[in-house]
């Protein structure tokens, strides 16, 4: 028997050895043709590749931010979007003033006008509750004022600020704070938060010291600063989560218990359930949630708040949305291959997932969407090694403005893993952290316009479907029409609603669906309403054709050429993005300042992936294990191709240069002209994501 053993280990060591190898010789030879190249996060003076005049410095110089029509408006009537990043507050929501000045002028360059700064109440120095106290009421003096430059930083260059003001995210109670088995509850004390008084009170208390706090910097306490555009309670909480009390410990369970008990004698009502199960109960759980987002949503105004309110976000059951419906906006977390241990990923591409997937981070956004309120994500990835992320800026920023949603927040610019601003590599870190990604930051500024600038239009039409919130309590699949609603968002509009149903109508008490004949039913393939946008997963491209940007992204080499507004795009290659826009914010045809971006698979040196099993696009199997994540410097794939630009103002006068990490001029590019037209071709030789167009 231990022979048997003994030889199996040496076989499973001899496979795994060799199973290694084949895709390190493989990643080697790859890595000959690739060329290194990364992001910075200091500001870059000078840079072309610079869209800060998208922002409207100081932020909060149009008044509070407000709600009307569904949608975020400022105070003087201006109409409000955001494209915005997180920055995680283990440590990286406390630079030293040198790097605040940095990291706002340069999220300004990359277009950011909002940043979503999560989890601040860590212990210091990853938070500002003061680690040295036996409680967790008190403040950091050095991280507060740390956190105050940053933001008035932030205003400065005109980028709004977001944050979660309950204390309920990382939080860590401690002995002084007389909660009860304080040493067993986890982080943020999810779950419990939405019942027990002790915790409630906590909860309070952190928001009104935290909000009544005044910045020197710029004279106003947080409640009354017009530069916090919105606040949200706590971070994807809700009492509907079954993990959460599966871990309560036994005092919460018999509080909750008990809680159950009194509710069915208030309302009369037979026990559906016997008391230790009262988290089957959905009436009882939606009640408990929207009961408690109430309260503390009446709180925070009246001591003050006046900005747009949100409780948490991650809706996942149209319940938790009915409950969210009742804030000013509703939020959601949608995430495509997320593997932030990085030892394993699917490693499928987004872009060739039939939108008719209901897991697709746009098909998860707009199950979130409720009629008359604005909605937003403050988080949202598709991350590395996936190696076909890079589309995925282009696609949500389109179908964000097709969707007319009001906010985005990439997740995350910087920070957890205590990752701070001091020392960073050139290398990817972690699978959520983006900050000199090619293939997420070098495509953010392009989102920014698409989104900020308003090059997407809105669809034309919108698709309604309505709940009576009593059927929503017997329902056992939270989302029971995920896929009867899926893929209305690549085309036109989605919009939720919930009523009462008033029983005596057996009408009344069904779901109210929209007809979506007209919508197309073909599984691959989506046209926007607008005509702008075509998403073709059996292809696996997506194509955005508009006056001042055109893009033409994925797997290229099964479309190889593709024409609009006077620009064609050839290539061979495999997987890219190709992306035309203009500087000067005129039609592409009629522009003498474009931008030309190119970015195909990022990586490590040195990252290798275990092969690929053979499935289908829509296996979501986590099948690819992560052998080795590199090192640095960053690696880009070199792409291949030819670019011809016809139109208004092609003569001698045009020129085209290569741009380097910093968006300044490298090389100039020689071209072939023709009568009205030109051509030139990248390749790896220029070792840029980056061409800039010049028609003088």
């Amino acid at each position: 028997m231990c022979i048997a053993k003994s030889v199996k280990k040496l076989i499973a060591g001899f496979l795994l050895a060799l199973f290694s190898f084949l895709p390190m010789s493989m990643a080697l030879e790859e890595e000959k043709e690739w060329f290194p190249f990364y992001i910075p996060w200091n500001y870059c003076k000078g840079s072309i590749v610079d869209v800060s005049y998208l922002l409207d410095a100081p932020a909060g110089k149009h008044g509070f931010l407000t709600v009307k029509n569904g949608h975020f408006y400022f105070q003087d009537g201006e109409r409000a979007r955001f494209w915005g990043l997180n920055i995680h507050s283990d440590r990286a929501c406390f630079p030293d003033h040198s790097q605040a000045e940095d990291i706002a002028k340069r999220l300004a360059q990359l277009g950011c006008n909002i940043v979503r700064m999560h989890f601040l109440d860590n212990e210091s120095p990853g938070g500002i509750i003061d680690s040295g106290r036996n409680d967790s009421q008190h403040f950091s003096d050095s991280q507060m004022e740390r956190l105050d430059y940053f933001i008035y930083q932030l205003k400065q260059s005109g980028i709004y600020v977001c944050f979660d003001v309950l204390g309920l995210g990382a939080r860590k109670f401690k002995a002084g704070d007389n909660v009860p088995e304080f040493y067993k509850i986890g982080p943020g004390a999810g779950g419990i938060s939405f019942f027990n008084k002790r915790i409630i009170e906590l909860s309070k208390k952190f928001a009104v010291d935290f909000l009544s706090h005044v910045n020197p910097y710029t004279g106003n306490s947080y409640m009354n600063e017009p530069a916090i555009a919105m606040i949200e309670m706590t971070n994807e909480n809700t009492i509907f989560k079954k993990r959460l009390y599966d871990q309560f410990q036994s005092y919460y369970k018999k509080e909750a218990e008990n809680i159950y008990e009194k509710w069915i004698i208030d309302k009369r009502m037979e026990p559906r359930f016997i008391k230790t199960d009262w988290h089957k109960d959905r009436q009882f759980l939606f009640e408990l949630q929207n009961m408690y987002q109430v309260e503390m949503y009446e709180y925070l105004r009246s001591i003050g708040v006046k900005v747009p309110i949100g409780a948490s976000n991650i809706p996942y059951d149209n319940l938790i949305l009915c409950a969210e419906a009742n804030m000013d906006f509703t939020d959601m977390h949608p995430y495509w291959d997320l593997c932030d241990q990085l030892d394993r990923l699917h490693n499928r591409p987004l872009v060739k997932q039939s939108h008719f997937n209901p897991q697709t981070i746009i098909n998860t956004m707009a199950a979130a969407k409720v009629e008359d309120k604005p909605f937003i994500s403050t988080e949202w990835g598709s991350n590395w090694p996936n190696d076909w992320r890079a589309a995925d800026i282009l696609t949500i920023a389109s179908y964000a403005a097709l969707n007319d949603w009001d906010a985005l927040f990439l997740y995350s610019y910087m920070g957890g893993w205590s990752l701070s601003w001091d020392d960073l590599e050139n290398k990817l870190y972690h699978g959520t952290v983006v900050f000199n990604d090619p293939a997420k930051m070098g495509l953010f500024p392009l989102g920014a316009l698409i989104f900020l600038r308003e090059d997407v239009k809105p669809a034309l039409n919108t698709y309604k479907v309505s709940y009576p919130i009593d059927k929503l309590f017997n329902m056992i699949d939270p989302y029971p029409d995920k896929l009867r609603l899926a893929g209305i968002a690549y085309v036109s509009k989605l919009e939720k609603s919930f009523y009462e149903s008033d029983g005596t109508d057996p009408g009344s008490s069904e779901i109210k669906y929209p007809d979506t004949a007209d919508l197309t039913k073909d599984k691959n393939k989506a046209i926007s309403d607008t005509g702008e946008m075509v998403n073709d997963a059996e292809s696996g491209v997506f194509i955005v054709k508009t006056p001042r940007t055109f893009s033409f992204s994925g797997f290229t080499g099964n479309v190889e050429t593709q024409e609009f507004s006077g620009v064609k795009f050839s290539t061979k290659s495999n997987f890219a993005t190709f992306t035309i826009t203009s500087l000067d914010n005129k039609d592409i045809c009629d522009s003498k300042h474009l931008l030309l971006t190119v970015v195909g698979r990022a990586r490590n040196k040195g990252q290798r992936l275990a092969p690929h099993l053979t499935k289908k696009p829509d296996d979501l199997t986590r099948d690819v294990y992560v052998l080795n994540k590199g090192a640095g410097p960053i690696l880009v794939e070199p792409i291949e191709g030819e670019v011809t630009v016809k139109g208004n103002h092609i003569g001698k006068g045009v020129k085209v240069f290569s741009l380097n990490k910093k968006g300044m001029r490298e090389s100039q590019i020689s071209i072939d002209r023709g009568p009205g037209s030109l051509s030139f071709s990248i390749s790896a030789r220029y070792k840029t994501i980056y061409y800039e167009i010049i028609k003088e």
